[in-house]
C-alpha cells in the first residue's frame, strides 16, 4: 500500500554522521537545506530597462544548523580540518498514512562549526552544530515509501 501524502511536524527527525558517529539529542533543525543557483549578470553597456541574468553553472549548498541538548558525557563533535568527509543523513519523521520507510536527504559533507552552550541557571544547555554537504555525493532526497 503506498504512503498517503499528509503534512507532518518535524518531531522524530534525526541526523547521523557516518565518520564521527556523534549521536546526541537534537532539539531542533531550525535551518532549511538551501540549494540555489547563482545569478550571473549578463547585462552590457547597451542594456536598457532591467539587468539581464542567466543561471550559473553550479548549485550552491548552504549550511544546516542543528540545536542540540548539550551533555557533558557526549560533548559536541570535533570540527575536522583537512579532507575529512562524513556521510550525513537527515531523516524525516515517519508519517502516518501507511508509510513504512521515512524520507531522507543524504550525501557526503563535513562539520563546519560547533558552538558550545551558554551556562545559565534554569536554562537547558543548548549547543549548535553546523554542517554542509560537499556536493561530491548528493545531497539526494529519497521519498517516504
Amino acid at each position: 500500500m503506498p504512503a498517503t501524502a499528509i503534512p507532518d511536524t518535524g518531531h522524530g527527525a534525526s541526523v547521523t554522521f557516518g565518520t564521527t558517529s556523534w549521536s546526541g539529542k537534537i532539539q531542533g533543525i531550525p535551518t532549511n537545506l538551501d540549494i540555489s543557483v547563482p545569478r550571473v549578470d549578463k547585462s552590457y553597456l547597451a542594456t536598457s530597462g532591467e539587468r539581464e541574468y542567466m543561471p550559473g553553472d553550479l548549485r550552491e549548498l548552504g549550511e544546516i544548523e542543528l540545536d542540540v541538548l548539550f551533555e557533558g558525557v557526549t560533548g559536541l563533535p570535533a570540527v575536522a580540518v583537512g579532507p575529512t568527509t562524513e556521510t550525513i543523513t537527515l531523516t524525516y519523521p515517519l508519517p502516518g498514512g501507511g508509510a513504512a520507510v521515512a524520507a531522507n536527504v543524504a550525501g557526503t559533507g563535513f562539520i563546519t562549526g560547533v558552538t558550545y552552550p551558554p551556562l545559565q541557571t534554569g536554562t537547558l544547555q543548548v549547543g549548535k552544530i553546523r554542517f554542509s554537504f560537499d556536493g561530491a555525493t548528493g545531497p539526494t532526497y529519497t521519498a517516504t515509501t
